[in-house]
């Protein structure tokens, strides 16, 4: 059964889970043709493997902590941390512990508008 995404107009919490996240899918809560916002959802360990987006993109981290690995470095996002990502940029995400994050993307035509 698919999760219906949000109409416009429409409220969803993306309060911490708690105790229901590692009962909790990863969750796109709507995708319009520019843009795409979802809720990562990572039990600790458990890796996103390197990947880039046609277009910019936030992470923001709603609970726990995640590392994303970026221009050969390492970010450590917890609760309240954001991050900025150009289009383009090779990125991967690990829970450091069981975690939750926003995730917005702008999405570009392959033209870059």
């Amino acid at each position: 059964m698919s999760i219906p995404h949000l109409s416009s107009g429409q409220i969803a919490s993306v309060l911490p889970l708690g105790a229901r996240l590692e009962q909790t899918p990863t969750t796109a809560l709507f995708k319009e043709s520019r843009l795409e916002v979802m809720r990562l959802v990572l039990a600790a360990g458990k890796r996103m493997p390197a990947h880039a987006v046609a277009g910019p993109v936030t992470m923001q981290c709603l609970e726990g902590e995640v590392d994303v690995g970026v221009d050969g470095g390492h970010r450590l996002l917890r609760q309240g941390d954001l991050v900025y990502l150009a289009s383009g940029v090779k990125h991967d995400v690990t829970a450091i512990s069981n975690a939750s994050v926003l995730v917005t993307i702008v999405l570009l035509d392959r033209a870059g508008a």
